[in-house]
Order: C-alpha cells, then sequence, then structure tokens
C-alpha cells in the first residue's frame, strides 16, 4: 500500500509540476525579479528579418495572378548529342559550369525524354513562385529519367539496338504464322512469309547499325586524336551539312560520291598536315612546337586515312539502312523557327518579311544549313552574278562557276561604278586587286545599296588620287602595297641598327618631294623585310607597321603611341613636317610606327598590337585581320586605309592610314 501511494503521488507530480502544497512558502521577491529581468530583455524585439526574408514574404503576397486553367500538354522529345570539340571559356563567365559540364558529357544518341502534363486550375500566385511549381515539376521528371538518358549512351546503344532489332524480328517469326493460321492455311504460309522476313531483315538491320554506329564512334575518336582543329572543324560541318540535305531522295550513286569525298578528304588533309601542323605550332610555340607539329603530322597522316574511310563506310552502311527501313537514321527533324527576342532600345532588330524561295535557299547557302555563325543580309542577281551581303562576307558567285568568292568585308578598299562594270578593289599582299563586275546601268543603285549595308563609303579610300589635302606634289600613280616583294638580304644589323638606320632616311622626306609616297612605303617595307629575316628560325617575332599620313589642312596633335601587346616598345618614325617637341603632325606629315612581339612559345602567343591616340581619332592595330582592330573617328575627319597587307603565315601586318577632313563644303577628288 505504501508503495502505491508513492507510486501515485509520482505521477501527479510529473502531470502538475508547478503544484506546490499550501504550506509550501513562496518567494514572491525571487519571482517579481525574474519577471522583471524577462519582460527587460524580450519587451523590444531585436531580431530583424533578413532583406531577403522580406523580399521572398513581398513577392509572395504582391504581383499575383489568377490563372482559371492552365494546362500544360505532355512533351516526348528524343535527345541526340555529338561529343565535338568546345572553345575555351573564361572561368569567371556565367556558362563556365554549363560547357564543363558538356565537355564531360559521353555522346548519346536517341534518349527518350517524357514529361507529363501540368495541369492546373483557379490559381492565384505570384510569377515568381508559379516558375518555381512548374521548374520542379519537370526537374523532378527529368531526374527521374537519368538512368534512362545513360542507358542511350552512344557506346550501350549499339547492343540494345542490336537486341532489340533481333528480338522485334523474333517475335514477328513467331507472332505472324500464328495469327495466319487462325484464318486458315493460306494466310499461315502469308504470315510464314512475312515472320521469316522480318526475321532475316532485323538480324541484317541489327548487325549493319550496329557496326554502323561503332565505326562512326571510332572514326569521331581517331580524329580527336589527331588534334587538327582545321580537320576537326571541317569534318564536323561536312557532317552537318549531310543532317540538312535529303537523304530519302539521295540516290546510291549520290551516296558512293560523298563517301569518295570523304575519303579524298581524309588524304588531303593528311598530306596537308605533314606541313601545316609543323608550322601552326611552330607559330604558336615556338620550338618546342615544331617538334610537337612534326609528330601530329605524322600521327595524321596515318590516322586521317583510316578517318575518312570510316566516315565512308558510315555513310554507305546508312544509305542501306535508310533503304530497308521505313524510319531513318538520326539527323534534325526541322529548323530553327523562333527568332531571337531583342529588347527594345536594342540597336539590333529583326525585320519580317514575306517568305522567298530564292532568299530562303541563299539563306542556307550562307550559314550553311544554319551550322555556321553568319547572318544572310541581301542579295542582288543580275545577268552575269548572284552577290550575297552575309554579316561576315561579301559573297561573289559568277554564273559560269559553282564556288562562290568569299571577300571579307574588312579586306574591301574600295568600289566605284564605272560605264558597264562596278570595281570593288581588296586588299592583298602586294597591294591591292580589283575585281570587275559587269552589269547594266540599272542594276548599279541595288549594287551600292547592297555593299553599303556593311561598309561607308565616305571612309573609303581610291587608290588613283590625283589631289590631297595637306600633300604639297602630286602623288599620283603609286599604290601602296605594290613594293611589298620578299628580298633576301646579304647582311643586316640588329634591330635597334634596322630602325636608326630608317629613322635617318626618313626624316629628311617631306611633302613637297614627287615620289613621297614611293619612297615612304619602300622604306616600310624594308623594315618588314628586314626584321622578319633578323626574327628567323627559332627566334621567330611577329612585327606590325603602321603609316600614318596627315591629309588635312591642320596640324594633328599626338597623344599617345604604345603597344597594347608585343615583347618591344613602340618605335615612331617621322618625316621633317613632325614637331617632336610638341608633339604635333603638320599637314602632308607622315608617322611610321613599328613594334614586334615577343617569341612564341607555350606560355605565350607573341600577338602585337599597336594604338594611335590622337585629337582627331584613335585607332588599335593587330597583327592579324582575324584579331580585333578598332578605329574611332571625331566628327570633322574621316580615315580610311590605302593598305592592309596579312602575311599568309601570320608573322607580319602593314597598314596605311588617310587621316582627311570630312566636310561637304571641301571638295576631294580619289
Amino acid at each position: 500500500m505504501p508503495m502505491f501511494f508513492r507510486t501515485a503521488e509520482t505521477i501527479s507530480r510529473f502531470l502538475h509540476p508547478l503544484h506546490r502544497s499550501r504550506e509550501d512558502n513562496i518567494n514572491e521577491e525571487w519571482i517579481a525579479a525574474l519577471t522583471s529581468k524577462l519582460s527587460a530583455r524580450y519587451s523590444r524585439v531585436r531580431v530583424k528579418a533578413s532583406h531577403e526574408i522580406e523580399k521572398m514574404a513581398y513577392t509572395a503576397n504582391t504581383g499575383r495572378i489568377y490563372l482559371e486553367h492552365l494546362h500544360i500538354h505532355p512533351i516526348r522529345f528524343f535527345l541526340t548529342f555529338t561529343q565535338q570539340e568546345v572553345e575555351d571559356v573564361d572561368p569567371d563567365a556565367e556558362e563556365f559550369i554549363a560547357i564543363q559540364f558538356i565537355r564531360e558529357m559521353a555522346s548519346i544518341t536517341s534518349a527518350p525524354i517524357i514529361f507529363t502534363s501540368f495541369i492546373v486550375s483557379n490559381a492565384f500566385e505570384s510569377s515568381q513562385s508559379l516558375v518555381g511549381i512548374i521548374g520542379t515539376h519537370y526537374s523532378s521528371q527529368l531526374s527521374n529519367q537519368m538512368f534512362s538518358i545513360l542507358g542511350s549512351l552512344t557506346i550501350l546503344k549499339v547492343p540494345a539496338d542490336f537486341l532489340s532489332n533481333v528480338g522485334s524480328g523474333v517475335k514477328d517469326f513467331f507472332y505472324e504464322p500464328i495469327q495466319g493460321l487462325v484464318h486458315g492455311p493460306e494466310e499461315f504460309l502469308t504470315g510464314l512469309e512475312a515472320g521469316t522476313f522480318s526475321l532475316a531483315r532485323g538480324v541484317v538491320v541489327a548487325f549493319v547499325r550496329g557496326a554502323a554506329d561503332v565505326t562512326y564512334l571510332l572514326s569521331d575518336n581517331l580524329a580527336t586524336l589527331t588534334s587538327d582543329e582545321t580537320f576537326i572543324g571541317e569534318r564536323n560541318l561536312y557532317q552537318k551539312q549531310l543532317m540538312y540535305t535529303n537523304s530519302a531522295q539521295r540516290t546510291v550513286h549520290d551516296t558512293l560520291a560523298i563517301a569518295g569525298t570523304t575519303v579524298v578528304r581524309g588524304f588531303q588533309s593528311a598530306a596537308s598536315g605533314i606541313i601545316a601542323q609543323p608550322r601552326v605550332h611552330f607559330s604558336r610555340q615556338g620550338a618546342s612546337g615544331l617538334v610537337i607539329g612534326a609528330g601530329l603530322g605524322i600521327f595524321g597522316a596515318l590516322v586521317k586515312p583510316v578517318v575518312g574511310l570510316g566516315d565512308a563506310a558510315v555513310v554507305v552502311m546508312n544509305h542501306g539502312l535508310e533503304a530497308t527501313t521505313a524510319t531513318s537514321l538520326k539527323g534534325n527533324k526541322r529548323l530553327r523557327r523562333a527568332l531571337p527576342n531583342a529588347p527594345s532600345e536594342s540597336e539590333t532588330k529583326t525585320k519580317l518579311v514575306c517568305y522567298d524561295d530564292m532568299s530562303a535557299k541563299i539563306q542556307q547557302q550562307v550559314t550553311k544549313g544554319e551550322t555556321v555563325d553568319d547572318v544572310y543580309l541581301g542579295h542582288i542577281l543580275t545577268n552575269h552574278h548572284l552577290i550575297i551581303a552575309s554579316e561576315k562576307y561579301l559573297w561573289i558567285i559568277e554564273k559560269e562557276s559553282v564556288e562562290p568568292r568569299c571577300i571579307n568585308w574588312g579586306e574591301i578598299s574600295y568600289f566605284e561604278a564605272g560605264r558597264s562594270c562596278m570595281k570593288i578593289d581588296v586588299f592583298s599582299t602586294q597591294g591591292t586587286k580589283s575585281h570587275m563586275l559587269r552589269m547594266r546601268q540599272n542594276e548599279f543603285s541595288s549594287l551600292r545599296e547592297l555593299l553599303t549595308l556593311k561598309l561607308d563609303h565616305s571612309s573609303l579610300v581610291g587608290t588613283s588620287f590625283t589631289d590631297l589635302q595637306g600633300i604639297k606634289v602630286n602623288q599620283s600613280g603609286h599604290v601602296f602595297g605594290s613594293l611589298n616583294i620578299p628580298k633576301e638580304l646579304e647582311e643586316f644589323d640588329d634591330e635597334e641598327s634596322i630602325i636608326q638606320s630608317c629613322h635617318d632616311r626618313i626624316n629628311i622626306l617631306g611633302s613637297f618631294l614627287p615620289h613621297y609616297f614611293h619612297d615612304l612605303d619602300k622604306e616600310a617595307w624594308l623594315l618588314i623585310n628586314s626584321l622578319t629575316q633578323l626574327f628567323s628560325g627559332w627566334s621567330s617575332r611577329r612585327c606590325v607597321v603602321v603609316g600614318l599620313i596627315n591629309a588635312t589642312n591642320e596640324s594633328i596633335q599626338i597623344k599617345s603611341i604604345n603597344m597594347v601587346e608585343g615583347g618591344s616598345p613602340c618605335h615612331v618614325i617621322p618625316t621633317i613636317e613632325y614637331d617632336p617637341i610638341n608633339a604635333v603632325l603638320h599637314p602632308g606629315g607622315i608617322l611610321l610606327c613599328v613594334g614586334w612581339g615577343a617569341v612564341p612559345s607555350s606560355m605565350q602567343t607573341g600577338r602585337v598590337m599597336i594604338s594611335i591616340e590622337t585629337n582627331s581619332f584613335a585607332c588599335s592595330l593587330a597583327d592579324s585581320i582575324s584579331h580585333t582592330s578598332s578605329v574611332e573617328v571625331l566628327a570633322g575627319y574621316k580615315v580610311g586605309f590605302l593598305e592592309k597587307s596579312f602575311d599568309e603565315s601570320g608573322w607580319w601586318a602593314k597598314y596605311w592610314m588617310l587621316l582627311q577632313a570630312d566636310s561637304s563644303n571641301e571638295e576631294i577628288h580619289f
């Protein structure tokens, strides 16, 4: 009994911990002190919600939209991904993580991805919350389908396709005769014939498709091992072009011609790579690159023909598969239809015009089936030529020729209309070369409008000028760049002696001399010829020479001339009309700016870029046309190029710039 009372007392105290007997003395002072202390500490709320929490609470309760019914239909597609080389991206860029993920992905073939529908009624949510809910709906389904995507890896797809095709044939082999036997003996024989044919076709298709996939995979990996960017890029481009062609209308003759082309490409690239690879790697990494390039060239000579034969075999096998199966192999199902959304303040706008079959075909030619990063702008068709303007090139296609001539817009020097032709001058290694386009008088205005889409005619300079402001003697007859003829020098000094000798000869020249332009152009080429022979072999360096002519009636203030990239200071060689104390180039004066880079190595490319800033214009000129060069001219002036010459191997560049006044009151003849 005493045990029972103690247990009951324990339970009572547990259920009523604050219960006290009346006999217990309560310390009221302690309770009052504790209450005051807690009131002082927690009477004011010191903890304030963070800005992010307040923002989430605000957005969750404001900007809501009401949707009576939202129905997103089910989505089903097949993903095919082929791994290719990805250009280097700045690690600080936002897309770096995504591109790193793509680099690590393996090739995927026809991976089925299915998303169920999303249905909601009477929804009253903020746009941010609604997007999050929809995103969670699709992301959760995508994560559940990762194993099916992994099962579609190209290396695993081959045995899976083999079993699928053979299994389908085995099923038909038994199913068709049984179905026919239900109806009668004659239908049984028909079903037996159909089942046997399906089994044979399934076995053949399984073997051929597996062989085609394995051969393509091996050829792709071998092409990557060559490390030849040109070969890999041309091969990928050719593969994409084949994807866009209608393979259903391709005959056996067409297939064999394509296969022969891939074989020829492999052997041609193998032969050219023996010479090109050492030269490319030598220009990038110097002496060590020469050895690496020689090894890659020999390796490519052995591997590239094998890649060409493998690609040819894949083309032939795929043609056989398409002839025996109802569905085609992997390929692009449709071209891009959506246009990019440009903001209202953007200068680049997309203009929608009525569909034209001719323009559509030309657009495919310019973008090579949307595989090249270029934009079609317009075209004109004359009796003798089809002339196309794109964002990067001017295309000239003669009716008698299939291959187009692609001219970079930066290489165009000048254009003018004649009696029966349009003359377009293009920069070359040795001066300008003229392209004469025959056309009627009513076609000149259309071509002029087409050219002015990318060219500012006021800034272009012709080579037949007869009168220039600031130049005291007529200098007509000379074409800048026409003296660019390499000559072997018997002996030459170091670079400082070359610069000093050139300075002594140019410093006494002036615009009062009859052969002023000729002599200066000769000196500019002599600088390049001497420096390229001095910096040769293991110590090869790139060099740039820029000539600036002041063809105005005003003196030009030279603010700065320096090297943005390079391994030397920028040497400035002036004529007699230059004031070195005040850094002023008087009318008719000319400056030659010379600089060279460091020896290329694995650590540095040895690029060169010269920057010139005056009170009338500013420019940056690089050692190659593929590198970014810029010219910014202030109001009242215009700058044209008399010459843009580049070495085919990328070791030198030569510019001649003409600064003129841009005033409608002053007439200048070209």
